[in-house]
């Protein structure tokens, strides 16, 4: 037996058509004379069967009520039931979020519409060494404070504040460090912004479902709490340490000698791998930088977040030094090619000291770094290329340039010199 339908309509009306997870409408609107279509789903808190999540302890006596039933999209229905979903929202968690969203909603109902150019007013946010409670686990924000104009203008080993787009919000983002019993490193991302307004908090709601999704794969973070309230998400995740690629390739000499391209070769595979599988979904992270590519161990790499895979792409969306040529501009939407010219730019940096020109105009690698076989220079020509069409996949890229890295006879430069 599920809920009734009349039941299903009063809940429908108490959570004002909209996700109490995500805040999205739940009413997509149809073409000229089509009918609105209507996405809600009624989804249980306490499972109908006692096998179900949330099931097994506590069962309401109207198993189908409306005190039982929260509503929701479909992506954040399946957030809370599948894999390690009842962990991350037990009942409590979202008997809380229910209470506050139809409360909000209430609130908001009541409440004379605002003109349009009226703002949001809102606390200070957070900042370097402030406390925040996600499910209960305090994590302390560490790092410098640096404001940015937008959520794109990312900053590296930076506690991040930014204005959601059109000023509906803000979006903050960085290295905390758990206190609780969940100590240890971990990255922080938070969005504020009222209901309904803010694209960047739906984009973070759909942030925790996907790596709930793929958590599974090696190379991406693990959760470790979600918070939303009415006005606010909080998406915390595991960062085994703060040391990136750059840094542990860079601690003994500016740029890598032989040694650490050897440990970079090693890498390359690993971390295709994880950004092909984010293609392999439609999805690309598009905010790679030299602070997102997390090396905690020799050897191992993982993606520090999922940057803007589940925000909608838009041409124009960032402008930073390693940005995709079709970022900053042009009608083509971003997409996995992005991110192989963005980690084509970020290597050429890393192994050679200097940031790669546009429109061609850098240096091959191997003349700026006698340690970098010639081989790699054409491989990393491909990636760097203006146009997205040309350029090779995510794994393909990585699979040559390791290959070029250790190809046979590449003899290690002499550190003596000749007499």
């Amino acid at each position: 037996m599920s809920a009734s339908e009349s039941t299903r309509r009063k809940l429908f009306e108490l959570g004002g058509r909209r996700c109490a997870m995500c805040q999205r409408s739940l009413v997509i609107e149809a073409a000229p004379n089509g009918a609105d279509y209507n996405i809600a789903e009624a989804a249980h808190i306490v499972a109908e069967q006692p096998g179900g999540p949330r099931g097994a302890t506590d069962r309401p006596a109207d198993i189908d009520g409306i005190d039982n039933l929260v509503l929701l999209c479909p992506s954040d229905h399946r957030t809370i039931d599948k894999g390690d979903g009842p962990r991350l929202w037990p009942r409590r968690k979202l008997l809380q979020l229910k209470r506050d969203h139809e409360s909000w909603t209430a609130v908001l109902a009541e409440r004379p519409s605002l003109p349009a150019n009226s703002h949001h007013v809102r606390k200070r946010p957070p900042g370097p060494g402030d406390v925040i409670v996600v499910d209960g686990e305090p994590y302390r924000l560490c790092g410098e404070d640096a404001v940015r104009r937008d959520v794109a203008d990312h900053a590296e080993a930076a506690y991040e504040t930014a204005g959601h787009p059109g000023g509906s919000g803000i979006w903050y983002q960085g290295h905390a460090y758990g206190e609780g019993g969940t100590q240890g490193h971990a990255w922080l991302r938070r969005s504020e912004a009222p209901p309904g307004t803010g694209r960047l908090r739906a984009a973070l709601a759909d942030e925790a479902a996907l790596l709930l999704d793929l958590s599974f794969l090696p190379g991406l973070p693990s959760l470790l709490g979600v918070e939303m309230t009415v006005d606010a998400i909080t998406v915390v995740t595991v960062m085994p340490s703060p040391v990136t690629l750059h840094d542990r390739l860079t601690r003994t000499r500016p740029i890598p000698s032989h040694d650490e391209l050897t440990l970079l070769a090693g890498a390359l595979q690993p971390l295709g791998d994880v950004l092909g599988s984010l293609h392999d979904r439609g999805l690309a992270h598009r905010a790679l930088g030299p602070g997102t590519i997390l090396m905690p161990e020799p050897g191992t790499v993982l993606l520090r977040d999922l940057g803007l895979a589940t925000a909608s792409p838009r041409a124009g969306e960032r402008d930073d030094r390693h940005h995709a040529p079709e970022q900053a501009a042009g009608a083509t939407p971003p997409g996995p090619p992005a991110d192989v010219h963005r980690l084509a730019r970020i290597l050429y940096e890393l192994i050679t000291g200097r940031p790669a020109g546009r429109r061609g105009r850098h240096m091959a690698p191997s003349v700026l770094n006698p340690a970098v076989p010639a081989a790699c220079d054409e491989v990393l020509q491909r990636a760097l290329d203006a146009d997205p069409a040309p350029r090779p996949g995510v794994r393909a890229f990585a699979a040559a340039l390791r290959t070029a890295i250790e190809a046979p006879g590449y003899a290690r430069p002499s550190r003596h010199r000749r007499n």
